[in-house]
C-alpha cells in the first residue's frame, strides 16, 4: 500500500542515525517513510518506536511497516510525551532518534484539515483533530493585539498588525470557517493573489499556536538527550528558523563565559556535531518532492562518557 508520502533527506537520515542494535525513535512517524528506511538499514534485532499526534498517519504507517512485525511499536501521541511512553513500554534508552518537524504529504492533501491554503479547505490546522482548539475557533475568540503578536512572532510577518486588524474585521462580519475565508480577510492588506510564501507564513503562525508546536519542541528537546544512549545520534529536520534555532542551540550547548574562554577552561559539550552546517536537499530531490525545499537537517551524537 502506497501512502503517497515522500520522506525528506532519507539517505542522510539513515547514514547519520542508523547504527547497531537497540530501539530507535521516529518522533514524527508520518507515513512511515523514514521509519521503513531506518528499519531496512538496521540489524534484524533493532526495534523502532514511532510517535505521531495524527491518528490517520499512525494508521498509514502501521500498514506501511506491517512487514516488520513486532520490531515496530506505534503510539498516537505527541513527542513531548516521550518519557511517559518509554516508561509505559519499559524502554530504558534509545539507540538513535529522528524528529521530522514538517507537514506530511498525507496532511497536505487532506482538505478537511486546512494545511494547504490552496485547497480551500476547513480552517482546522490541528495535528490531533480529536482534541484542542481549531484555527477557526482560535480566530473566533483571540484578541486583536494577541493575534498580531502571534503573527509577528510565529509567522515573522512585518505587517502583523494590519493583518490582525483585517482578520478581526472579517470575524465581526461573519464566520472564518475556511482557508478561503482567511485569504479573503487579508486581501485588503495583501491583495487577492498574494505571494504564496506570505500565505505560508500566515498559516504557519496559526498552526504553531493551535498545536503549541514550539512549546512541545522545547519540552522534547529537553527530554530526548536524557533518553539517548552514549554514542547515539539525534537528527532533526526543521522547516523554518524558529525550529532550527532551537536545534542549533541544543547541539551547541551553553555559551561559555568570557572568563572560561580566556582561561581556556571550556569543556567539550555534550554533543559531537555531525553536521557543521545543516544538510539541504539536492535540486533533484526538490524537483521530485517540492515540500523538501525548505528542509534543514542537523544531527549530533551524544558524547560517550569518559
Amino acid at each position: 500500500m502506497s501512502s503517497g508520502h515522500e520522506p525528506v533527506l532519507v539517505d542522510e537520515v539513515v547514514r547519520l542515525v542508523a547504527g547497531g542494535s537497540g530501539t530507535y525513535l521516529d518522533a514524527t512517524v508520518g507515513g512511515g517513510g523514514h521509519a521503513a528506511a531506518l528499519l531496512g538499514a538496521l540489524p534484524p534485532d533493532a526495534r523502532l518506536l514511532g510517535l505521531d499526534r495524527d491518528a490517520n498517519a499512525i494508521a498509514v504507517a502501521r500498514e506501511r511497516l506491517r512487514e516488520y512485525g513486532d520490531r515496530v511499536v506505534l503510539v498516537p501521541t505527541a513527542f513531548d510525551q516521550l518519557g511517559e511512553v518509554m516508561s509505559a513500554l519499559g524502554l530504558r534508552s534509545l539507540a538513535g532518534a529522528l524528529f521530522d518537524l514538517g507537514l506530511s504529504s498525507l496532511q497536505l492533501v487532506d482538505d478537511s484539515r486546512g494545511f494547504s491554503f490552496r485547497l480551500g479547505g476547513k480552517l482546522d490546522l490541528r495535528f490531533d483533530t480529536s482534541s484542542g482548539t481549531s484555527a477557526a475557533e482560535y480566530l473566533a475568540g483571540v484578541e486583536e493585539s494577541e493575534l498580531a503578536r502571534v503573527l509577528f512572532a510565529y509567522g515573522e510577518l512585518p505587517d502583523a498588525r494590519p493583518l490582525a486588524r483585517r482578520i478581526v474585521v472579517a470575524r465581526e462580519r461573519g464566520v472564518l470557517a475556511t482557508t478561503d475565508d482567511l485569504r479573503a480577510a487579508v486581501a485588503p492588506v495583501w491583495g487577492t493573489n498574494p505571494e504564496p510564501r506570505r500565505l505560508a507564513r500566515l498559516f504557519q503562525a496559526l498552526r504553531i499556536v493551535v498545536n503549541d508546536e514550539l512549546g512541545r519542541l522545547d519540552r522534547a528537546l529537553t527530554e530526548v538527550p536524557e533518553r539517548l544512549e552514549s554514542g547515539a545520534a539525534l537528527a532533526v529536520i526543521s522547516y523554518h528558523s524558529l525550529e532550527d534555532r532551537r536545534v542549533k542551540a541544543l547541539f551547541r550547548g551553553p555559551t561559555p563565559s568570557r572568563r572560561e574562554t580566556r582561561l581556556g577552561a571550556v569543556a567539550p559539550g555534550d554533543w559531537e556535531i555531525l553536521t557543521p552546517r545543516p544538510l539541504r536537499p539536492t535540486p533533484l530531490e526538490v524537483a521530485k518532492n517540492p515540500r523538501a525545499r525548505s528542509a534543514r537537517l542537523r544531527a549530533a551524537r551524544r558524547r560517550r562518557a569518559a
